[in-house]
């Protein structure tokens, strides 16, 4: 064979090696960066990067936290690429999302940094790039779903970037949790594998048809040791699982007994409360993990969320968090005043912002992000909107991504709790919409939520989505968008000084100019909106003084007990360490130091949950009853009923042995006063008909006379002494047991729309105060409450602060579903009550009550739900 010497082809020769740089700061200006690439360096990044070269090269977990639009990006594939060079390591770079590796390729390629992009299936990879990242000639950028899985093919980097790290426990806890949707058979087959360790009027709830009757919020945490008695039935049922599910089941199945079993009517939820990241090589075998993020918190969520005891941090450059990224107008329009031509007092006027006012808002744009937290919020939205099919986007398609929407003329994105990992920069997107509080993404949230009273716990978490998610889009120092936010819920939290004061400086500006400009009519609330998206004269001469003035006068400060969570991690990751190896013994002892050491008053819901861990875990331990494990796991759950105290979800989960439902002297006092009525005034059928009828057709009508009376009706049968106090400027109904007392204001005339006033907050701080100087007693018994019932649920922003602690709000409805559930348990009462008498009697009628969820402990818990001021 003949060839032209000119085109005959050459072996390769080696270049020589690239040198490595002496750190990550000099190699940036090595490199062989693309017009597109940053010329310079900010001094923040400089300053990241020499701390990082200087104290943590060698150390094994270390997180840098850069706020967005301040370059982590960079920083982070500079270190990248210096350990790649000068430590001659294979290093993957993990993003939450494909649309975010797919942004992060782009950056590399820019700086010329030589990167190659594994993202889906490994059977689709590039073998040629892959040999890249294996041979050390690239860095492999990819997400974070292909390290945690049950059979990773990354698990050989010897340095392992994870950006957007704030967003990692929605990514890494999953890996080890299993959700059996209630449409599944095995959610019912579940309750039967678990037998009668749950109560069958439970069951029955879970199981029962959609329907008005039905509570879509309860869950319920299934006991530790019925799990485990179970676990052989649990897993035959869970066995049958196909798709996603199975293979979620087979990262758990050696391992059930160690997971917590969450239900409601949504399915089972199954998970460890902490991931078991310890085991898994893909992510323990590299020598450095480094971790980016826009916002690292101040009470250990990092660690929880990747299940590391000891992560060493960069804190975020000082000057930084005076300058931002971007501007922002938030726009708040349930505030909006009503006309300022409308006359008589304002209280009394229906005329808040509907969905016309946000309506009117959005269409200022012609691209919208809606940003919610759930799928149902998103639609029910675009629907209300009237947003046509041709112009509705999702960030679903694990291909394209968002790009659709930014290479679209109009249209609205609806990303259902997206908080993170989507950039809307520049003129993709100027305008969003933030609706609802972003509190749980899942049962075990929801139970820390709503049944443990924990919020504290959470409270770092979802400030840090709400941070986020007003972010989209602004993710750079000249970005600028209109955040307009409905929703009572994440109004309020915002409304709140300590949750504001924990944010950004910048942030706080720019909410607390927000929540002062939305109390504008509605009209002229829309012309500013404009004036914000043009950012035109009127903006820059009236809005941004007004800004900078907020911003020097704002100053951050940590949220309450944050120091003790995060000192709390090292000692939670080790428990979990024990429980997950099933090292019963261990585990119990390490959940008594989180236990002991868990001490301020607003963790004491938390402590709880611990005592019952190590109660649980000693029970696995103990050999006989006599064993110290065993005497060990008594002690912890008195501790923990005792540390429970205002709540049920204990002795829904693991009563005190021979406890009677009635246990709490409050609910034994209830038990004693439905006897009394069953016994004298409503043992006549004829009159407890009559009664309940009425009390139902009162509650079930808005005008105030008979609404009142339908309440004392209610607390009647519920068996407190239930009157409507006499003297003036006092609550509208009170409920009074011996030890328990609960004041009712009753706004049932009102409208839905409109803000609840400060003064209607105001009077009812002080009706506990009231009641107890009309009975001649100092003060009301500790742990008594007060309940706004308003079909409103905006809550005037300045009402929020001064909001006594005891005080709730509770929507008519849910009054009407305890009164059915009242009257429920009262008929299957009349039918069982002749013929048994004494302890026998007192006993059914406590069972009854405490299925029915009315004996006065589970209405207090249902009625103070929603704290005014915050939890």
């Amino acid at each position: 064979m003949t060839i032209d010497d000119a085109k005959r082809p050459r072996f390769r020769r080696r270049t020589a090696a690239v040198a490595g740089a002496a750190d990550p700061e000099t190699l940036f200006g090595e490199l062989p960066r693309t017009p597109n690439g940053v010329g310079a360096l900010w001094s923040h990044q400089a300053d990241q990067l020499r701390t990082y070269a200087i104290e943590h090269r060698a150390t094994p977990d270390v997180a840098l936290e850069l706020p967005t639009g301040s370059g982590k990006t960079l920083v982070g594939l500079l270190i990248s690429e210096w350990r790649r060079r000068t430590l001659g390591q294979r290093v993957i770079y993990a993003c939450p999302t494909k649309q975010l590796t797919r942004q992060v390729l782009q950056k590399a390629n820019d700086q010329g940094i030589p990167a190659v992009l594994l993202i889906g299936s490994h059977r689709d990879w590039d073998q040629a790039e892959l040999s890249r990242y294996t041979r050390g000639d690239a860095i492999a950028i990819t997400a974070y779903s292909a390290i945690f899985n049950l059979n990773s093919h990354l698990g050989d980097a010897q340095t392992l970037v994870f950006d957007d790290a704030h967003a990692a426990e929605g990514f890494v806890a999953e890996a080890w949790a299993l959700n059996v949707n209630r449409k599944l058979g095995q959610y019912e087959q579940l309750f039967d594998a678990l037998g009668d360790s749950v109560e069958p009027t439970f069951v029955a709830r879970m199981i029962a048809p959609d329907g008005p009757a039905a509570d879509a919020s309860e869950v319920r945490l299934i006991p530790v040791g019925a799990v485990a008695r179970h676990a052989e039935d649990i897993d035959r049922v869970l066995a049958g699982l196909n798709g996603d599910p199975m293979y979620r089941f087979r990262m758990l199945r050696e391992n059930l007994t160690s997971c917590l079993f969450y239900v409601s009517r949504r399915g089972f939820y199954i998970r460890p409360m902490i991931p078991p990241t310890f085991e898994h090589g893909p992510y323990t075998d590299p020598i450095q993990r480094l971790y980016l993020s826009a916002t690292l918190g101040d009470a250990g969520e990092l660690e929880r969320a990747f299940g590391r005891a000891d992560i060493k941090r960069v804190p975020v450059p000082t000057a930084w968090d005076r300058a931002g990224s971007g501007r922002r107008f938030f726009v708040f329009p349930e505030l909006a005043a009503p006309p300022s031509e409308v006359p008589g007092n304002v209280d009394d006027i229906e005329v808040a912002p509907d969905a016309g006012l946000v309506g009117d808002l959005l269409d200022l744009a012609r691209k919208r992000l809606v940003l919610t937290p759930d799928d149902n919020s998103a639609i029910k939205i675009a629907d209300l909107l009237g947003v046509p099919a041709s112009e509705r986007f999702t960030a679903k398609d694990a291909d394209t991504g968002i790009q659709p929407f930014i290479d679209a003329d109009r249209g609205t994105l609806l990303a259902p709790n997206r908080y993170d990992g989507m950039d809307l920069a520049a003129d993709s997107c100027r305008m969003m919409l933030m609706s609802g509080l972003p509190t749980a993404s899942h049962l075990q949230d929801r139970f820390l939520e709503t049944k443990l009273r924990a919020s504290e716990v959470l409270q770092e978490r979802i400030r840090t989505r709400v941070l986020q998610g007003a972010g989209r889009c602004t993710r750079g120092p000249k970005d600028w968008a209109v955040v307009v936010v409905v929703g009572e819920d994440i109004l309020r939290f915002l409304s709140r000084a300590e949750v504001r004061k924990s944010l950004p400086v910048e942030l706080q500006a720019e909410i607390t100019f927000g929540l002062e400009q939305s109390q504008e009519p509605g009209d002229d609330l829309v012309y500013l909106a404009e004036s914000a998206l043009e950012q035109d004269q009127i903006w820059q001469e009236d809005a941004e003084p007004e800004l900078a003035k907020l911003r020097r006068e704002a100053s951050r400060e940590p949220q309450p007990n944050v120091a003790e969570l995060a000192a709390s991690t090292l000692r939670e990751v080790r428990a979990w360490t024990y429980a997950w190896q099933q090292d019963w013994e261990s585990a119990a002892r390490a959940a008594v130091e989180v236990f002991e050491n868990l001490q301020a008053p607003g963790l004491r819901p938390y402590r709880a949950l611990w005592a019952y861990l190590g109660s649980a875990w000693s029970a696995l331990a103990s050999t006989d009853d006599a064993s110290p494990a065993a005497l060990r796991s008594s002690d912890l759950l008195r501790k923990a009923h005792t540390a429970a105290v205002g709540t049920t979800w204990l002795k829904e989960v693991q009563p005190l042995p021979s406890a009677n439902y009635d246990s709490d002297p409050v609910d034994a006092e209830g038990v004693e006063g439905v006897l009394a009525l069953l016994k004298g005034r409503l043992s006549s059928p004829v009159k407890f008909e009559n009664q309940s009828a009425n009390m139902l057709a009162h509650l079930n009508q808005r005008e105030a006379t008979k609404y009142e009376q339908g309440l004392v009706a209610l607390g009647q049968i519920l068996g407190s002494e239930a009157f409507k106090p006499p003297s003036k400027g006092r609550a509208d109904a009170a409920w009074v047991w011996e030890s328990f007392w609960m004041t009712l204001e009753a706004k049932s005339e009102q409208e839905s729309e409109g803000m609840l006033s400060m003064d209607y907050v105001r009077q009812t701080n002080t009706q506990l105060a009231s009641l107890a100087a009309d009975r001649g007693v100092e003060a009301p018994p500790e742990g008594s409450i007060s309940i706004i019932v308003s079909p409103r649920s905006v809550v005037d922003p300045d009402a929020v602060p001064i909001a006594a602690p005891q005080v709730y709000l509770a929507a008519p409805k849910l009054v009407l579903d305890i009164a059915h559930d009242a009257v429920r348990a009262w008929k299957e009462l009349r039918g069982i009550a002749k013929g048994v008498g004494g302890e026998v009697l007192h006993a059914t009628v406590a069972r009854i009550l405490w299925e029915h969820r009315v004996l006065p402990t589970q209405v207090r818990e249902r009625l103070s739900r929603d704290p005014i001021r915050g939890s």
